[in-house]
């Protein structure tokens, strides 16, 4: 399995870049997680949309939304030149069908997804668990060939967390601030220091650090997150590939 960073800022993108975004490649197939702003241009850069075959999406904020009607509509327009010949599902997390504002459309499928729920894609288990953040929010649990990557998505730290990152060869965290802001869980999300803990108590071997601020220097989150886990860490950048 090889997965791709195609974006790694939150709240917006760098210029050039992009927000949430992560392209999975495993046994033929493409699986994007999350579509936020910049994201379709720089998955282009390795696939053309036609080849995607799943779509997952974490929660409803625009930085891991924006770019997603986009492809819609470059489903609808690849449907019509005939370049795809089966409707891309599209999964998105959604405690309630009414929370989810996207609808279906020619050459598109949405399909809610919850806490709890399992779905196995291109030879990968896909479980969900429901992370600490101001939208409905699913972090995801992937699994293949017995290796087992985590991606928080968005939330604050929460030591029920510790059991569903549990042993993971990646921990793909979200680490929006420095450790020297104290209250990230008012946000909604995690401090490097918070994200350390995390990955420590949880036993997992290595830890990607995303969701990235735009103010210090980003290197200083792996300092910092290096100051409470003793295992690997990177911050991840745009084309940034991960395998296993």
């Amino acid at each position: 399995m090889r997965m791709t960073v195609l974006g790694p800022w939150g709240a917006y993108p760098k210029a050039g870049e992009a927000t949430a975004g992560y392209l999975i490649e495993h046994e033929g197939h493409n699986i994007l997680i999350d579509c936020g702003s910049g994201v379709l241009a720089k998955l282009q850069q390795y696939k053309t949309l036609d080849e995607l075959d799943y779509v997952f999406i974490s929660h409803s904020h625009y930085d891991h939304i924006a770019d997603l009607g986009c492809l819609q509509y470059a489903c609808l327009i690849d449907m019509d030149l005939g370049r795809r010949s089966e409707l891309l599902p599209i999964f998105m997390a959604g405690e309630k069908a009414e929370q989810i504002s996207f609808k279906s459309m020619s050459g598109s499928e949405i399909r809610r997804i919850e806490a709890g729920q399992r779905v196995d894609c291109a030879g990968l288990q896909m479980t969900f668990f429901k992370t600490f953040h101001g939208a409905y929010c699913l972090g995801m649990d992937i699994r293949v060939n017995g290796l087992k990557i985590v991606y928080t998505a968005d939330t604050y730290y929460d030591d029920s967390l510790i059991q569903y990152c549990a042993d993971a060869d990646v921990l793909i965290a979200e680490t929006s601030f420095y450790s020297d802001i104290r209250d990230a869980r008012k946000y909604g999300h995690m401090n490097a220091e918070e994200v350390g803990l995390l990955a420590r108590e949880a036993g997992v071997r290595k830890v990607v650090l995303t969701h990235l601020p735009h103010f210090g220097k980003v290197e200083q989150l792996a300092e910092e997150v290096a100051a409470i886990y003793q295992g690997e860490i990177e911050v991840a950048y745009c084309g940034m590939v991960i395998e296993l």
